[in-house]
């Protein structure tokens, strides 16, 4: 969670997620996001999901 600490809008993400969500694969995905070490297409997925989120909100998050 080093890098989402760097990153103010990754960290309100997680902020606002349950603990068992940030905890999980997605949290380590996100973290990963973050830190720039995704494969390509996982950064690809991700840069959708947050504009989606962004765009439209929490819900979104659920879709993931």
């Amino acid at each position: 969670k080093f890098e989402l600490r760097r990153n103010p809008f990754l960290l309100q993400l997680v902020g606002g997620m349950t603990e068992e969500i940030a905890a999980s694969n997605f949290g380590a995905k996100l973290n990963g996001y973050a830190a720039e070490l995704c494969p390509p297409d996982i950064q690809r997925r991700m840069d959708a999901k947050i504009e989606n989120i962004v765009s439209k909100g929490w819900p979104a998050l659920r879709e993931f």
